[in-house]
């Protein structure tokens, strides 16, 4: 007999939302500026290596905003790039 894995079922933190009123969501769902709202045209994907505890501390840190870490690294390089305008 073959045994079963076990399964984790989880949400994603920036979808993990506290109770809110549904018709309000609706009605401003679409007002979120975001990042990934910026982008236009071709985009590119950035590749890069992290060590685990900095994989950790920055997955624990979009967590805490709401946020995945795709939308919290984009954040940090709008921020990070429009310093520099």
């Amino acid at each position: 007999m073959s045994q079963k894995k076990p399964s984790r079922l989880s949400t994603k933190p920036g979808k993990n939302f506290s109770a809110q009123d549904p018709d309000s969501w609706v009605e401003n769902r679409n007002q979120d500026i975001s990042p990934q709202s910026e982008v236009k045209g071709k985009t590119k994907r950035i590749t890069f290596e992290v060590s685990e505890k900095q994989h950790q501390a920055t997955k624990i840190l979009a967590a805490q905003k709401g946020m995945t870490i795709k939308e919290l690294m984009q954040s940090l390089l709008v921020t990070e790039l429009n310093k520099n305008q």
